[in-house]
């Protein structure tokens, strides 16, 4: 590859230039086409339609049989570094899957409260205040609403206690 930015890194304009000058070059034709793909808006539709295109004219100018060996080595060739570029990508997509999946025991607690598992310290301090404010027993004048009230503050207490191994204020 010439430039040597990831692709998610161009702008479409150059995307398409890219692909314009290598019309014959379907594994990079393929690349080009996955990205744009990715990226939102008609301007981008329209690019991968065209990038598909032109693969699809690629496709077309493939040897058949009784094509030279070398030139069937070569789209061999092509076609096992696809195939690798594929099975590393289906690989990392599960382990990504994988490392989802075991999330920690304690960010449901964070969940409980509103808070990301990577949440800062100064952030649970905060977001501690705001619950106290917002469900402190004392705050409420109607007894229903006290009750309800008086629960959430204990539960959330009870999280944020364990969220930083500590009780503040």
């Amino acid at each position: 590859m010439a430039n040597e930015r990831p692709f998610r890194e161009w702008p479409l304009d150059q995307l398409a230039e890219y692909a314009a000058q290598h019309k014959g070059d379907r594994v990079l034709l393929s690349q080009l086409l996955i990205e744009t793909e990715r990226r939102p808006g008609a301007r981008a539709k329209l690019i991968a339609r065209r990038i598909e295109n032109a693969l699809a004219n690629v496709l077309t100018k493939l040897p058949g049989r009784g094509a030279p060996p070398e030139e069937m080595r070569r789209y061999l060739a092509i076609a096992a570094e696809e195939i690798a570029v594929l099975r590393k990508r289906l690989a990392d997509a599960e382990a990504e899957l994988k490392k989802l999946k075991e999330t920690p025991a304690d960010s449901s607690q964070h969940a409980r409260v509103y808070l990301a598992p990577n949440a800062p310290l100064w952030l649970i301090v905060e977001v501690r205040r705001a619950f106290r404010r917002r469900y402190h027993p004392d705050r409420q004048t109607d007894p229903e609403k006290r009750q309800n009230a008086e629960e959430i503050f204990k539960r959330a207490e009870e999280v944020f206690d364990s969220l930083d191994g500590r009780s503040d204020d």
